[in-house]
């Protein structure tokens, strides 16, 4: 097995979900229904991509706050993760990568908790109306890692 199957592996075990990558390398994790994950193995090997579609933008004057708020964020250090804007379905993106060289699958548990935390929280943002502060997360609304559930086959 590769390091990323193990480090899949690893996490599974973990979560009590089987876990593995796909022929594209990549690993879709469905976390209780609410928002999926997606973890992707570069083509070098060195890092993995992780990332979540946080939700649907609403068009107006909220939609501008909250793009000028996550370029707010993109500027924090250390950060979490990086947002982004999907124009192609209209959807706020949280992304990070994770080296893969020195990854296990505790660690990875680690650094999916905190990403969840954070797009959870955007993710209660665009559905309540109330942006975070800087760097700060609104009231843990969300699933964490351990909440993940197998994919229909």
């Amino acid at each position: 097995m590769d390091k990323f199957a193990i480090v899949l592996a690893d996490l599974g075990s973990l979560v009590d979900v089987p876990l593995h990558p796909d022929h594209n390398r990549s690993c879709s994790i469905n976390v209780n229904n609410v928002m999926h994950l997606q973890l992707q193995e570069e083509e070098n090997k060195e890092r993995i991509l992780l990332a979540a579609f946080v939700g649907e933008l609403p068009p107006g004057k909220f939609r501008e706050i909250l793009l000028k708020e996550t370029l707010k964020e993109n500027n924090l250090f250390p950060r979490i993760g990086t947002f982004a804007y999907s124009p192609r379905n209209n959807q706020m993106v949280f992304f990070t990568y994770a080296a893969l060289p020195t990854l296990t699958g505790d660690k990875l548990a680690d650094v999916l908790e905190l990403f969840l935390d954070r797009a959870f929280s955007w993710k209660t943002a665009l559905e309540t109306g109330q942006i975070p502060s800087r760097g700060a997360n609104l009231q843990k609304t969300g699933p964490s890692i351990f909440d993940v559930q197998k994919k229909p086959s």
